[in-house]
């Protein structure tokens, strides 16, 4: 989405990254943005569809009276999906053939806004009802793993391990959480990191679902450095792999947290920058991290266990580049 804002399509919401998948002015662009994190050396990519949930079209006006959120959620999933699979075409054309050929990551987002685990429904059943269009969608599609990232509470994880479930589809699954910046072991949702991840594994067994990795996306780097060690424990004794990454710019936390009281707001600003202030050193001058900084703790993440590793928000292909170096 970031990308996409960079490259001159965005009305603020981060929806015109979205429909860009079905238009055909923009469509290259999202192609373009796939291609060249290929050329970077990722071996997979993204879905650009996170924002493509049932209350997100509501929001947007994206429905109308014969045209439900569900439907239009699912056709701008598939349309993203469709990129996805042009770029890697146009990659196979120029790339590096002794590679194994790329792989596309559908991406199953939270149904509310990120970080806001208050807005969450307390239902497992209730967000399954939604989980089960955006899944049975990128199941539908072929993707070839399903990517649950930035989720802030258990209950979500839970609700998209119980669909895939219910479908009786298998895709390798990897489930990752947002944490805090300033409290790395916990989530969002203030839930513990290494509670999460247990229930997560356990429940994946119990329903014989392929949970090929479990991690840890949209904080600090710094924050998935302090987590590493609770996820290698978590992991250790199954097949599960670490999956980990980071943001790459200063101030997604403060864009994205609904905050509460003045009070509230003081400190927690704080806490931010405490977390922020003690690496400023590791951005430029517009506050982006620099891609030998980022290459720096994606190899931190390797040494601890992780074996999956790419670029959240603010991440671009130079940082990319710098981690596949």
């Amino acid at each position: 989405g970031h990308e996409l804002k960079l490259r001159g399509i965005c009305d603020g919401t981060f929806v015109a990254g979205l429909l860009a998948n079905e238009q055909l002015l923009h469509a290259d662009t999202v192609e373009s943005i796939h291609f060249d994190y290929l050329a970077a050396g990722c071996n997979v990519i993204t879905t650009n569809s996170f924002v493509a949930v049932p209350q997100r079209m509501i929001e947007c006006g994206l429905t109308s009276q014969n045209i439900s959120a569900n439907f239009r959620a699912a056709v701008l999933i598939r349309a993203s999906v469709d990129r996805a699979r042009a770029a890697i075409a146009k990659y196979d054309d120029v790339g590096d053939h002794s590679k194994k050929r790329p792989l596309i990551a559908g991406s199953i987002p939270p149904l509310t806004e990120c970080y806001i685990s208050e807005k969450v429904s307390a239902s497992v059943d209730d967000l399954m009802s939604e989980y089960q269009i955006i899944v049975s969608t990128l199941l539908d599609c072929e993707v070839d793993i399903l990517l649950a990232e930035t989720l802030s509470t258990t209950r979500e994880a839970l609700a998209i391990l119980r669909v895939l479930s219910l479908l009786r589809k298998t895709r390798p699954i990897w489930i990752s959480f947002t944490i805090k910046d300033d409290v790395y072991t916990n989530l969002r949702s203030d839930e513990s990191l290494e509670g999460a991840c247990q229930s997560i594994i356990k429940e994946a067994v119990s329903l014989s679902i392929p949970l090929e990795a479990i991690g840890v996306n949209c904080s600090t780097p710094s924050a998935i450095s302090n987590a590493m060690p609770i996820l290698k424990k978590a992991v250790h004794g199954t097949s599960t792999k670490i999956l980990a990454y980071g943001n790459c710019f200063q101030t997604t936390t403060s864009e994205w947290i609904e905050e509460s009281s003045v009070e509230d707001n003081a400190k927690e600003k704080s806490d931010r920058e405490k977390a922020i202030n003690c690496c400023s050193h590791d951005y430029d001058k517009e506050g982006y991290m620099l891609p030998s900084a980022y290459a720096q703790y994606a190899k931190e993440w390797a040494d601890s266990g992780a074996t999956i590793i790419g670029g959240c928000c603010g991440s671009r292909p130079k940082q990319m580049k710098a981690v596949a170096d």
